[in-house]
C-alpha cells in the first residue's frame, strides 16, 4: 500500500502564514467542507488579530502566524481525505485508516462490493477475489484474523486496515468451529461429519501430499472443491 495524496501541501496552508488575514484560509476550508469548528477558529483568530493590529500590539500578530500555520498544517490530512475523490486516498498506515474511518465511516466486510475493497480498503486485487470468493460461498467474516486465515490477506494488510473495517453481521454459537479442522481431521471424521468420501479424499490426499492449507481460500484453490461443500465442517 502506498500512494502520496497525503503528501502534498495545498496553497491554502501556504496562505495561512499571512499577517492578521492568514487564519480567514482556516475558516475558507472550514466553508468549503462544512466544517464548524474550522470556520468559526478561522474567524475568531482574525477578528483577534485584527482587534490587535488597530490597538498596536503587533507582536500578537507576528505571534499568531506559527500557530496559523501550525494549525493549517493539522488539519490538512483531514481536509484532503474530506475533498478527495472515491480511491484518491488509500490507507497507507493504521493512522490514516482511523482519519479515513473518522471522517467518512467503516467498511462493512460483510456487505461492501470488490470495488470497495479495492478502492477504499486499499487491497491488492488478488486478495480482494480471495474475499469475494469466500463471501460468494456464503461465509460471513466475524473478525480480522479471519481475513489471513480464509482469505490468505497477509497480515501487514489486516494490521493497516483494521481501524477501517467493521464486521455487522455477526452469527453466536456456543460451540465455535475453525476451518483449520480440514487440516487436521483424519478421512474417517471428515465423513463421519457428513463430508462424502470422493470431497473428503481429495482434501486428505492433497493436504498429505503438498501440506497444511494455509487459508480456506486455498483450500478452495487447491481442491477444486466449493466452499459450499464443505461450509458445515468450518
Amino acid at each position: 500500500m502506498s500512494n502520496s495524496a497525503l503528501k502534498q501541501v495545498p496553497n491554502w496552508v501556504w496562505w495561512s502564514l499571512c499577517p492578521v488575514f492568514g487564519a480567514l484560509t482556516i475558516a475558507y476550508v472550514g466553508y468549503l467542507t462544512k466544517t464548524d469548528r474550522w470556520l468559526k477558529l478561522g474567524v475568531g483568530i482574525s477578528l483577534i488579530l485584527l482587534l490587535a493590529s488597530l490597538t498596536s500590539q503587533s507582536w500578537l500578530i507576528y505571534l499568531a502566524i506559527p500557530i496559523q500555520f501550525a494549525i493549517a498544517m493539522s488539519i490538512k490530512n483531514t481536509y484532503l481525505i474530506k475533498v478527495a475523490p472515491r480511491g484518491a486516498i488509500l490507507p497507507t498506515d493504521r493512522q490514516t485508516a482511523q482519519l479515513i474511518a473518522n471522517i467518512r465511516g467503516k467498511v462493512d466486510l460483510n456487505k461492501c462490493s470488490k470495488d470497495d475493497l479495492v478502492h477504499i480498503l486499499g487491497l491488492p486485487i488478488a486478495y480482494s477475489n480471495n474475499i469475494e470468493l469466500i463471501k460468494a460461498e456464503g461465509y460471513m467474516f466475524l473478525h480480522i484474523e479471519e481475513l489471513t486465515g480464509l482469505a490468505d490477506v497477509p497480515e501487514k494488510y489486516c494490521e493497516v486496515i483494521e481501524p477501517l473495517i467493521a464486521f455487522n453481521y455477526y452469527e453466536k454459537s456456543d460451540n465455535p468451529i475453525d476451518w483449520q479442522r480440514l487440516n487436521m481431521l483424519p478421512l474417517s471424521e471428515l465423513i463421519e461429519l457428513g463430508l462424502d468420501r470422493s470431497s473428503a479424499t481429495i482434501i486428505c490426499d492433497e493436504r498429505q501430499s503438498h501440506g497444511a492449507y494455509r487459508s480456506l481460500v486455498e483450500v478452495r484453490r487447491r481442491t477444486g472443491l466449493p466452499i459450499n461443500l464443505y461450509k458445515h465442517l468450518i
